[in-house]
């Protein structure tokens, strides 16, 4: 396939690519202005699916050649592949927007020409309500921020932040979604625990998650236990059990764990296009 495919290439179409083709459509981007790569012709039968009028290909290269906002969206571990088969297309005229976690605009800004810019959003940009770290990289413009913001918003909240926070956003709100999973899962088999039937367990649990985060909108969380915590009562029962237990230094060490794994990852990532891609990529 040749010429012009579409201004907007979304490399890799998985469920964060796919959702950010989503939100494009939502900024009010044609269909036909946007195109995406996925790996295999059973990825393209469920794309065109689920994305009717937007153009669907497995060349990347054909993707970004004459796209002018580039979004890579693909795993960690097929970055290396990726970068090598299209760095060279990446010019000065395309906005790069990464939402690859580990990968640094330092090294974006190095092994390709375009203007880059680093994201990191969690899975719940899926459902409209993501929140997403953006980073300004190597030439990246004003206009170039504010759009990638723009587009964010429209699933969620961006956040414009300092690239070194990165690692540390990646553990806390990018694996976030997982943590309040497992917390949901363990408060419906308390439910069920102490007797009550699962599915009114599970309605229970979501729903004082939701509550609570609404609380926390306009409360600390001291003044909330305050206020739920009555002297000899049951609540301050449970919260002895939990600080007892240390319930608040396992959920820190998950945070901080997960943020350890993040920056061997970056390390393991960026070691090996700094160490293979030098001389194709770079042109040295």
């Amino acid at each position: 396939m040749g010429g012009f495919i579409a201004k907007y290439a979304v490399v890799g179409l998985g469920k964060i690519g796919t959702a950010i083709a989503k939100a494009l459509l939502k900024m009010g981007v044609q269909s036909n202005e946007i195109a995406g790569s996925v790996k295999s012709e059973r990825g393209l039968r469920r794309i065109q699916g689920e994305l009717p009028g937007i153009s669907v290909i497995l060349s990347n290269r054909e993707l970004v050649k004459d796209a002018e906002v580039v979004i890579l969206a693909v795993k960690p571990r097929q970055v290396f592949d990726v970068i090598r088969d299209i760095g060279m297309l990446l010019d000065s005229s395309k906005l790069l927007i990464s939402v690859v976690a580990g990968l640094s605009t330092r090294v974006l800004g190095r092994f390709t020409r375009a203007r880059v810019i680093r994201a990191m959003p969690n899975i719940s940009i899926l459902e409209g309500s993501g929140v997403t770290a953006v980073s300004r990289g190597p030439r990246a413009t004003d206009l170039d921020v504010d759009f990638t913001c723009s587009l964010f918003n429209t699933v969620g909240k961006c956040y414009l932040v300092d690239e070194e926070y990165m690692n540390a956003i990646t553990a806390l709100s990018g694996s976030g979604p997982a943590y309040i999973a497992m917390i949901a899962e363990a408060l419906w088999e308390a439910g069920i625990l102490v007797g009550l039937p699962s599915d009114l367990a599970w309605s229970l649990s979501i729903d004082v998650i939701e509550s609570g985060a609404k609380l926390l909108n306009s409360r600390k969380p001291w003044e909330i236990v305050s206020d739920v915590a009555t002297p000899g009562g049951v609540t301050i029962s449970g919260i002895k059990y939990a600080e007892e237990r240390g319930l608040k230094g396992l959920l820190m060490g998950i945070v901080e764990s997960a943020y350890k794994r993040s920056i061997e990852v970056q390390r393991i990532i960026e070691d090996a296009i700094e160490n293979n891609l030098h001389d194709s990529v770079s042109g040295k």
